[in-house]
């Protein structure tokens, strides 16, 4: 057993700037090699988002604070608030990231391998955005 408190030891906070649209800072919390498993706090701006992206072994998102959206390639979309659970599974597309007036932050746990895709198309997210 390993008990991980809240930040990956030696590990700085990152702004990620590839594959994400607006400002997200990233705080590691785990880093496992087998199997491939990273566990990460993720801090949106508002109207900061993911790209599209899969995870060979699918993803967990648990919701802690703000607001958001999540959406699925087959178009299933869903508004996002704390205590929020989102289970993608393995090699399924989708985007995630924060409502036009609020933060969200969610610990990100992802298994396997992370095949990032195109960027959200803004008028995808206003879309999403009205809708929700």
């Amino acid at each position: 057993m390993k008990i991980h408190h809240g930040h990956l030891p030696g590990a700085a906070s990152q702004n990620r700037t590839e594959t994400f649209t607006g400002t997200v800072w990233l705080d590691p919390v785990l880093a496992e090699d087998q199997p491939a498993l990273a566990a990460n706090s993720v801090c949106f701006t508002p109207g900061s988002r993911t790209y599209w992206h899969s995870h060979s072994e699918g993803q967990l998102l648990i919701v802690t604070h703000g607001r958001g959206f999540v959406q699925s390639r087959d178009e299933e979309k869903s508004p996002l608030t704390p205590g929020d659970i989102v289970y993608a599974p393995p090699g399924e597309e989708h985007w995630h990231g924060a409502a036009e007036d609020s933060i969200l932050v969610h610990l990100a746990i992802s298994l396997g391998s992370t095949d990032w895709l195109k960027e959200v198309d803004e008028d995808l997210y206003r879309r999403v955005v009205a809708d929700g």
